[in-house]
This record gives C-alpha cells, sequence and structure tokens, in this order.
C-alpha cells in the first residue's frame, strides 16, 4: 500500500495531535458535505478528483502529519481469550465467536463516526420508499480482491446466509420480525428466497422489506458488513476468511496471520478501491490468556489499554487499576480517555411473574434502596455514572433528570413501599438469591464486590440486617440459560447489556414483551412500535419519553450505573479518532476501528522516543 496522506492544516494539538481542519479533512477522505449529499456517478466522480488532489499533496501531508514510516504503521492491541473461542472473522459467519480484527475484510452499507452519526460507506446513499421498503445505492467500483465487482447480490446472498437454519448464525435475533419473513426463514419455515432482501432497478441498489414501518434501518444497517456471494458459493460458508490463501476482502486489509490462541494479523490489501484509506498498514492483534494488559503496555508489547468489557477477567482500568497506573513513572503522566462505548448499563433483573416480586411495590422498594453515588465513588469512579434510567446519558432520545424520582435513593420511601407491599420490616418476605455471572460483567473480582455491597445494603435498609437477600455466583454459561430461559430460572440477576446500533429502539426493546426479561407491559409494546415507525425526531423523543418513564416507574429492574470506558495510549498513537467529540468524550469511540476510524488513526514519527516492542517478526 502506497503512503498516501491527505494533507491537513494547524498540525498542534493535544499530545501531538494534529488540530485538523474539519473542511480539509473531511474532504480529502472523500466525505465532506458534497460527498455527502451527492449520489451516483457525480459524487463518484467528486470523490475521486478528491482522491487526485490528495495524492499530489502527498509530501506536504507527511511533513505536517508527522507520520512514522510504513513499516511503522503497525497498530498492536490487547485482546483477552479467556471464555472465548475464536472461530472466524466475520459477522455474518459467528458475532459471538468473532476473532480480533475482524469485519475488517469488507465494507458496511453505513458507518459511524465519532460523534455517533451516520456517514456513508459501501451505500453513497439511502432512502425510504414506502412504509416498509428501503433502498441503499451502492457505490460502483469497490472491488472484491477476487476481481468480482462489490453489488446488491453480495449483500442478498449475506443476509440469505445469516437466516439459512443450516448455518444456525448466533446473531439471528437481530433482524428476527425487522426484515419480511426473516424469522420463519430461521425457522425453516419460509425459503430464503421470500427473504426481504434483493437487487432493486440496477445491480447497485439494495433492496430491504420489512415487516412494520421502520424508521431506523439505516442505523441498524451498521451491522451489514457483506461475505462475498463467490466466496459463499464456493465454499459453502464464511470460514473462508481464516486462511490467506482463500481471503476475499473488499475492506482495507486482507489476512496475513490467523492464529486464535497467540495473534491476528491484517496486512495491505493492495487491490483496494475504496475511498476509506487507512494510514495504519498492519493491525495486530495479539491474544492472551487472562494476561493483565498495563505491564504489557508498560513496556510497549501493545500500544494501547483498555477498560476490560465484558467477557474478559483482566480488570485493568477500572478504579484501582487507575490508581495503580498513578504509580507507575513510565505511563502516569499520560492522558487517561474516557468514552462510554456501546452505552452499557449494568442492573439488577427481577422475576416479575414470581411474588413478591409481582408486586411493583416490591421492585420500586429495591430501587429506592440503592445508594448509586456510593456504590460508585467506592468502587467504580471515575469509570461509571449514576443510572435512573435504562438509557444513558447522551444516547439518542435519553431521559433522566424526570426518572429520578422513581429510583432516586430513598430509605424511608424504599421501607414503605414494602410494608405497603405487605411486608413491613422486611416481615415475611422470603429469602431470595440474587445470581450473578463469574465474569460476564465486570472481572470477577470487581463484580462480587459490587454484588456483595448492593446485598448489604438491601438487608440492611429493607430486612433490619436480617440475611435476605443472598448471593450465587454461577458460571456465564449456566447464568445466562437461567436468566434467559422461558419462564426465566433466577429471581433477580445481576446483568449488563450494551448498544447494538445507536437508536433508541434497540436498547428499550431489551424490556419488550418476549424479550430478554419476563417483564410483559402491552403499554410499553405499543410505544415502542410507535417510536420504531415514526420519523419525526420530536414525535419520537415524546413516545420514548413516555416509554421510559413507564419502564423506570414499575422497575422490572433496578437500574444501577452506565459504564465508562477508560484508555491509554502512547503518545505516537494519534489522530482525529482520538479528539474530544461533541458529547465530550474522546479516544475510540465504539463501534471501533471497524467503521470510520481507519482513516482517522495513524503511528506518529515520535514513536522513538517511547517503548515499543515491535512487531516481533509478524510483519
Amino acid at each position: 500500500m502506497s503512503e498516501e496522506h491527505p494533507e491537513v492544516v494547524r498540525p498542534t494539538g493535544r499530545n501531538g495531535l494534529p488540530d485538523m481542519s474539519r473542511r480539509n479533512f473531511l474532504a480529502a477522505g472523500g466525505l465532506g458535505a458534497a460527498g455527502l449529499l451527492l449520489g451516483g456517478r457525480a459524487g463518484s466522480l467528486f470523490e475521486s478528483h478528491l482522491r487526485d488532489v490528495a495524492k499530489a499533496r502527498v509530501a506536504s501531508a507527511s511533513k505536517v502529519l508527522g507520520l512514522a514510516p510504513a513499516q511503522m504503521q503497525f497498530y498492536s492491541t490487547y485482546n483477552n481469550s479467556v471464555g472465548q473461542t475464536y472461530k472466524a472473522l466475520d459477522f455474518y459467519e459467528t458475532v459471538y465467536s468473532r476473532a480480533p480484527n475482524a469485519d475488517l475484510f469488507n465494507i458496511g452499507l453505513v458507518r459511524l463516526n465519532n460523534n455517533f452519526k451516520l456517514v456513508p460507506g459501501a451505500a453513497q446513499s439511502w432512502s425510504q420508499t414506502s412504509p416498509t421498503t428501503w433502498e441503499f445505492k451502492i457505490r460502483p467500483g469497490i472491488m472484491w480482491s477476487d476481481g468480482n465487482e462489490l453489488t446488491a447480490k453480495d449483500f442478498v446472498e449475506t443476509f440469505r446466509y445469516s437466516a439459512d437454519p443450516k448455518h444456525a448464525w448466533d446473531f439471528s435475533w437481530y433482524w428476527s420480525g425487522i426484515i419480511k419473513n426473516y424469522t420463519e426463514a430461521v425457522a425453516g419455515k419460509a425459503p430464503l428466497s421470500s427473504l426481504g432482501v434483493g437487487v432493486g432497478k440496477d445491480k447497485y441498489t439494495f433492496v430491504v422489506t420489512t415487516e412494520a414501518p421502520i424508521a431506523y434501518m439505516p442505523n441498524a444497517m451498521l451491522y451489514s458488513y457483506p461475505l462475498s456471494a463467490a466466496g459463499l458459493a464456493k465454499y459453502g460458508n464464511g470460514l473462508y476468511n481464516i486462511d490467506p490463501a482463500t481471503c476475499i476482502t473488499c475492506g482495507p486489509y486482507t489476512l496475513r496471520t490467523f492464529d486464535p490462541t497467540a495473534h491476528v494479523v491484517l496486512q495491505p490489501n493492495r487491490k483496494y478501491t475504496a475511498p476509506f484509506k487507512p494510514y495504519i498498514q498492519y493491525p495486530i492483534a495479539k491474544i492472551y490468556s487472562g494476561t493483565y494488559q498495563v505491564p504489557l503496555f508498560e513496556t510497549g508489547e501493545v500500544d494501547t489499554v483498555q477498560s476490560a468489557p465484558p467477557n474478559t477477567q483482566d480488570g485493568s482500568l477500572y478504579k484501582s487499576d487507575l490508581e495503580t497506573v498513578k504509580t507507575m513513572p513510565k505511563i502516569n503522566k499520560l492522558p487517561v480517555y474516557m468514552n462510554p462505548q456501546d452505552f452499557r448499563i449494568y442492573y439488577v433483573a427481577f422475576k416479575t411473574k414470581k411474588k413478591p416480586f409481582t408486586d411493583p411495590r416490591v421492585r420500586q422498594a429495591f430501587a429506592h434502596a440503592v445508594n448509586r453515588q456510593a456504590l460508585i465513588s467506592s468502587l467504580l469512579a471515575p469509570v461509571a455514572v449514576p443510572a435512573y434510567g435504562y438509557l444513558a446519558p447522551g444516547y439518542p432520545f435519553a431521559v433522566s433528570k424526570p426518572l429520578e424520582k422513581y429510583t432516586n435513593y430513598d430509605t424511608r420511601l424504599a421501607q414503605k413501599l414494602l410494608a405497603d407491599a405487605g411486608y413491613p420490616g422486611g416481615k415475611n418476605f422470603p429469602t431470595t438469591t440474587l445470581s450473578y455471572p463469574a465474569a460476564e460483567v465486570l472481572s470477577s473480582t470487581l463484580t462480587g464486590s459490587v454484588v456483595q455491597a448492593l446485598v448489604a445494603t438491601w438487608n440492611a435498609v429493607l430486612f433490619n440486617g436480617n440475611p435476605t437477600i443472598l448471593l450465587q455466583e454461577l458460571d456465564n454459561t449456566t447464568f445466562y440459560s437461567k436468566m434467559e430461559a422461558h419462564p426465566t430460572q433466577l429471581d433477580m440477576a445481576f446483568c449488563t447489556y450494551g448498544m447494538d446500533y445507536f437508536d433508541a429502539s434497540n436498547m428499550l426493546s431489551v424490556y419488550k414483551s418476549g424479550g430478554r426479561h419476563d417483564w410483559d407491559n402491552a403499554q410499553y409494546d405499543n410505544l415502542l412500535a410507535q417510536g420504531a415507525a415514526q420519523s419525526n425526531p420530536a414525535k419520537r423523543q415524546e413516545i420514548y419519553t413516555e416509554a421510559q418513564t413507564l419502564l423506570t416507574k414499575d422497575a422490572p429492574g433496578v437500574f444501577l450505573w452506565h459504564g465508562l470506558y477508560a484508555f491509554l495510549y502512547w503518545p505516537f498513537v494519534q489522530g482525529p479518532a482520538l479528539a474530544k467529540n461533541d458529547l465530550g468524550y474522546d479516544g475510540v469511540e465504539w463501534p471501533g476501528y471497524i467503521s470510520d476510524m481507519p482513516e482517522q488513526l495513524w503511528i506518529g514519527s515520535n514513536y522513538r522516543s517511547y517503548p515499543r516492542a515491535g512487531a516481533g517478526g509478524l510483519i
């Protein structure tokens, strides 16, 4: 891959980060205002012109950015394999068993910028042509490495493959009830040809037909990473991308090495024709089995570390870890970047169809008996903010202040609600177990501390210090199989959920009837249906405010806190991807490098001033 870098201006900023002109940066990347508005050939020609201009200014741009040479443009990340089985590198092959550096062999129809705004991806435009039909116009000229062009057929075959019961895709629930006939196809009750996806008036028009009017379809299409139709036909599945010899890519990278126990290394796709060209030449995912990541960062083995997300046990960069970092001379002066990633909610869910939790007053009592601020201050700060509703501040249509009165810390009100429900002072309340997974929600140590604090508070406030609420730790598989069973087998469950796409319809649907939990409310379901069909933002806000109020007031769960993620980067990791966004968050935002980050992150020439172990023979 050639070293082609668009010209930018104002090269000084935070920690060497160029303070880039928004106009010049977007234009050089082919995503300026005109590029967003133009469609068809006009848009393609405009983007081509901008790329030509960028090529003519390579030398100047390299001096402005202070880029490291191409052989040093590798980006090493930490990945914990504990509890993981890495089988594939493509979303539509498997979601939950994808290896690190997945989804970089293709381009989704849409992408997100660091302000969580949709920007064009493989689709240069999209429109709702009827209440139940959406059309996505694919930009011509994106080529697969096998010589085929990316067209609507690739998306059609990918979606059909996802719904094929023989494939048994592990994320099929995502499109169930959304795409026409998807649920029936997954169950084997309708042919794949009846699925609501197809080719429109030309090979570049991908048409999606929905079960009902859906206003948020473009947001949901963040997850539209296509497999190659030719690859699926030839190999029968998406596993062809775990072998460098058979990898078929239309994205910026191709596979160099796939070792799911040690590392996954990508290299430039020299046949790449899309406009989103990355600076990083070699994404290197280093895989460890439970190794604590901060020392690896300190010695330069990896270029960044972050808070441990769910599914890991390393626990890095939580409260105690950030305090430890302050004592480490090599890294204690580095800025801590903070952002919400998937706007995750941590909460305790009730079995609402079994006494005593059939009574909303009981559930409300538990909600009012949690001192969120004290919990966060003692165990979680600064990587948490109090949750008074299911949606985090900054998430679309979220409200918080109007909900506080239904769930704020108020011991007298909590005790009164429990007494009104027939359990004065906790008398005659049955012994109840709060179950939690061993490592899924937080690090295992921190999870234990949090649930112990919750139980101690509830027993003290509601039950006069009696051990009425007990604790049970379960392995992850057992916990989720019991929690998600119908009916649920857990009376109380400490759990978490993060968004799949950036719209209130996603997060709020967790409490839809027949969903993850057993709470059923027809009024709530009706509000969600109205919100999904409504395209007017003001009206959607009214609908979703009412839905959030209803959910919080009825308290099918105790909403505890919204998670934040802390990041450390060596100062040679640079680019607009790290800058503060409109919400005041910084660092690489969700969904990470797979969205519009490749052209907004690079390695600076100052890498020699800091520990860096090198690529270790991986490139």
